[in-house]
């Protein structure tokens, strides 16, 4: 990503990098705009605030938890299971952890995303997706 190209040149870090200063852009803005509302509502008395606030903030910072858990075991476990299966049941976790209860959600979700995410990367663009260990990586080659 550090050569010198000539003008008009695109090369392959061009997108990862734009997404990335897209990205980075809005995680700015959400921030500014989070702490704006935390110091307007410090303002007020703690009386204001009423129980189903409170309850708010707890149902939210228990959704985060559960959703950084999540992501912390599907990272742990996608070496040793793979992509495929560790991503068919990380993202029903990751959807009931958000809150989604809907059965048809929960089961059209994960094949989805996981077959058009091989679909595109690892058939289209050919990106190597990690296959696991044992009868994990014979599984895994069934597909990708």
């Amino acid at each position: 990503m550090h050569n010198v190209r000539r003008f008009g040149e695109v090369g392959s870090g061009f997108w990862p990098m734009l997404s990335l200063g897209f990205s980075l852009l809005l995680s700015l803005s959400w921030l500014v705009s989070t702490l704006a509302a935390f110091f307007a509502a410090r303002s007020k008395t703690v009386e204001a605030l009423s129980q189903e606030m409170l309850a708010e903030a707890r149902a939210r910072r228990k959704r985060v938890v559960l959703g950084s858990v999540c992501l912390i075991v599907y990272i742990a476990a996608m070496p040793r299971i793979g992509f495929l299966l560790s991503t068919l049941l990380f993202i029903p976790a990751f959807v009931l952890a958000l809150g989604e209860r809907r059965k048809w959600i929960l089961i059209i979700s994960p094949l989805l995303v996981t077959a058009l995410t091989i679909l595109i990367f690892a058939r289209f663009v050919a990106i190597p997706f990690p296959k696991g260990e044992g009868i994990f990586a014979e599984f895994s080659r069934l597909f990708y």
